[in-house]
């Protein structure tokens, strides 16, 4: 796997690798990030599904905190701060680009560097999201211990909602983790949104009310 790398976001553009309406560019534009992450000639995230969930979740729902897993450029922190988040804690193993992009919100950001394997917390967090790089997913479903995330709400991204078998299956290992887990499928791609906490299932109850 050729290694990521942190391209600024005038030269992507300027390099024509991609077409301008590539939608990673489009939210990236949106946002005004001025770094983004290339892989093996993909930009990478966030998906357009979890931009959109994201975007939503902390419109309607009074959202306190949050926690970014592979947070990648912080387009997902810039949305959620954006909507009224006032405390967001980010985890990658680098940590450039989002610092880069989100350099006038530090205020409201803890950096974390590190694995996400070996990533371990005590805090609770309204909101958790996890939106991984494609290679990835598979590792995380098989390995990550999603019990050591304490949260109101979980949401994660899994593939296209064309995959139905590995999105039944994903949602099956979810389950084992928190009492109720609802399916979402926002531009060709599959979500979930998931919750253990009796205030998380009410949160649930009234996103789904407002979607």
């Amino acid at each position: 796997m050729k290694r990521a790398e942190i391209v600024s976001f005038r030269d992507v553009i300027k390099s024509g690798r991609f077409s301008k309406y590539t939608p990673s560019l489009l939210i990236a534009k949106e946002l005004g990030l001025k770094y983004l992450i290339v892989e093996e000639n993909n930009i990478t995230g966030p998906a357009v599904g979890t931009t959109i969930l994201v975007d939503k979740i902390t419109k309607i729902l009074k959202i306190e905190n949050m926690l970014d897993l592979c947070c990648g450029t912080g387009a997902l922190t810039k949305i959620a701060i954006e909507n009224g988040v006032k405390k967001i804690f980010v985890l990658d193993k680098n940590l450039k680009a989002v610092k880069e992009n989100l350099k006038p919100l530090q205020k409201f950001i803890e950096f974390i560097e590190g694995d996400i394997f070996r990533f371990k917390t005590t805090e609770f967090f309204d909101l958790v999201v996890l939106d991984p790089p494609r290679y990835l997913i598979e590792k995380i479903v098989e390995r990550f211990d999603f019990s050591t995330i304490n949260t109101n709400l979980f949401v994660m991204w899994h593939g296209s909602f064309s995959e139905e078998g590995w999105n039944s299956y994903v949602r099956d290992k979810l389950r084992n983790f928190f009492d109720k887990v609802y399916s979402f499928s926002v531009y060709g791609e599959e979500l979930s949104v998931c919750s253990g906490t009796h205030t998380g299932k009410k949160m649930l109850e009234r996103l789904m009310k407002k979607w």
